[in-house]
């Protein structure tokens, strides 16, 4: 059926199908011979366009590359042998082909298998083989064996009592001593579910809770102790868990059992549901603080992905968080390590030719006008700092909130503006921005206050630590000329309100900005953050995953009268 697209694409990675048995065991129907359409249509891992015009949720799930986010942080051997059971159409294999020095894909659809191969169409450390793992022979072992999203599925396709530890007994035979097997699942209890979200495998809610008795699919999902527990009796010496969120899907930021988050805003968490919203009965994003607060998220964690070895030498990250919604260019990780560094690292070829070493010399500048700034050195790729466990200028507003101190509030957001007005020289106030970009503006000396020479955009309350009065800055990624130091000060208070919508219930913004004289000239900032925002964001990816994202007060409201109604 593909013949003609493969003889012009002429795929180079290697397609075994000495193990294929002529029949496709697992399949999402015809949407998959579009996602191949769009895929031979298209440049290798550059599928936004496409998503957007032929959107659905199959072609964005299976073509986002946040889909990426579940491994493309991990740090792997360069020079590894990894065997990727259940590639699918090959979302993360790509991956694997870029960290690692060989990649073995195992697909039992040769459809699907397809996909990958024509995905990854120009990776020569690729072979794709087609069939169930439980019958093919393999001629030598792996560093890395990678389960992501196949586990819950051995009820249907390993015949055995035990099809869930024999079929991981099997992967362990597989690996060389001291491997790795990376397992990505979704938690039988995941918070989601719980408010009423469809479980992912069957489309019931709750099916979960009540231990998958309503369908008997042969599909499954695991709490935390009963993975460990069936991780172990497989044979494997230790685990290590992550908890990826909203869940291991689209991921966004990856906590871990060393790094749990500490509280409700998880890195501007975005949550979404599949297909709609019409079953929820509760907020799930509401629900955070309370779980965190009582110690009970990796309970409730939506997802796990699970590090397995016999060898002690795992959980070497233990935090991550990936700007995804960016362009290509402007795409990174921030990962935490348990030597105690920060290090980001590019997640583009481009990012890292370019803006990542920007990093670098940001903060430098900063420095140069007497600002305390943590070191961040350049490092084999990589943009280096030690990691400081210290409050930051945020917790503090936040501590200052659950004491019901406005004062304490005005004291920070004070400290803040006179740090951002010592972080560069002045130049002349008719040199502004805002001027330059839009003609119909009012020139007014006295309205914007002081002109800075370059502005530091990241002067943030999350990017500074907060030492009995003193502040030390870190991550200083973006710079702006010519732009007015209450610009820089607008910009941190409306991130402040972005990631904690409900501190407008103890102090609204607008007396924040009333209180720096910022509301007459609110409306030219928010331009002026527009345009910024729209040289950095990737806007159809953005407005892609919006479709899918947040929850629906109302639709909770509504769900539950028709229970009660019931």
């Amino acid at each position: 059926m593909y013949e003609e697209v493969i003889k012009k694409l002429n795929p180079k990675p290697k397609f075994n199908l000495n193990w294929y048995k002529n029949e496709d065991l697992y399949s999402e129907g015809d949407v998959e011979d579009e996602i191949i359409k769009l895929i031979a249509e298209n440049e290798p891992e550059h599928y936004t366009d496409a998503i957007y015009t032929h959107f659905s949720w199959s072609t964005y799930y299976h073509l986002t590359h946040l889909r990426k986010n579940i491994l493309n942080w991990y740090d792997f051997n360069k020079e590894s042998d990894s065997l990727e059971i259940g590639c699918g159409l090959g979302a993360v294999t790509s991956v694997l082909c870029d960290k690692c020095k060989t990649v073995t894909a195992v697909e039992l659809s040769k459809r699907r298998a397809t996909a990958a191969w024509l995905r990854c169409r120009e990776k020569e450390n690729l072979e794709i083989i087609v069939g169930n793992l439980n019958d093919i022979q393999f001629e030598k072992k792996f560093d890395y064996i990678t389960l992501i999203g196949v586990l819950e599925y051995q009820g249907s396709y390993t015949n055995s009592e035990n099809p869930y530890k024999d079929f991981l007994k099997k992967i362990k035979q597989l690996l060389k001593p001291n491997g790795k097997l990376l397992i990505a699942i979704e938690n039988q209890y995941g918070l989601k579910y719980w408010c009423g979200a469809r479980e992912d495998h069957t489309g019931i809610p709750f099916e979960g809770m009540n231990q998958y008795s309503f369908t008997q699919r042969g599909v499954r999902t695991f709490s935390k102790s009963a993975l460990e527990n069936l991780v172990k009796e497989s044979g494997f010496k230790n685990t290590y868990f992550y908890y990826p969120m909203p869940d291991y899907k689209l991921p966004t930021v990856i906590y871990s059992e060393n790094y749990l988050p500490e509280n409700d805003n998880m890195q501007n968490l975005q949550c979404y549901y599949v297909p709609d919203k019409s079953t929820l009965i509760a907020d799930e994003k509401g629900l955070y603080r309370d779980v965190i607060d009582n110690g009970v998220f990796e309970f409730f964690a939506n997802s796990f992905l699970v590090e397995c070895s016999d060898s002690q030498d795992i959980g070497k990250i233990t935090f991550s968080s990936m700007g995804s919604e960016r362009q290509e260019k402007y795409r990174i990780a921030t990962r935490f390590t348990k030597e105690g560094k920060v290090e980001k690292i590019a997640l583009t070829e481009t990012c890292e030719q370019g803006h990542l070493k920007q990093i670098v010399e940001n903060d430098r500048a900063l420095e140069k006008h007497h600002r305390n700034v943590l070191e961040s050195t350049w490092q084999n790729g990589k943009v280096v700092t030690d990691f400081e466990k210290k409050p930051l200028l945020e917790d503090k507003v936040l501590e200052a909130w659950h004491s019901k101190n406005i004062d304490d509030v005005y004291k920070i957001f004070d400290l803040l503006y006179k740090e951002i007005l010592e972080s560069s020289d002045y130049i002349d106030w008719e040199e502004n921005i805002l001027y330059t970009l839009d003609n119909s503006i009012e020139k007014n000396e006295k309205a914007y206050g002081p002109i800075l020479r370059v502005g530091f955009l990241d002067m943030i309350l999350r990017n500074g630590f907060y030492d009995e009065g003193n502040v030390r800055w870190f991550d200083q990624e973006w710079i702006l000329e010519a732009v007015p130091a209450k610009f820089v000060l607008c910009r941190a208070i409306a991130q402040f309100y972005y990631a904690y919508p409900k501190f407008e219930e103890f102090c609204s913004m607008q007396t924040l900005l009333e209180k720096y004289n910022i509301m007459p000239i609110y409306e030219p900032f928010r331009m002026l953050e527009s345009m910024f925002t729209e040289l950095i964001l990737e806007e159809k990816q953005w407005l892609e995953s919006s479709v899918f994202r947040g929850g629906d007060r109302q639709k909770c409201i509504d769900n539950i009268k028709k229970l009660l109604e019931c």
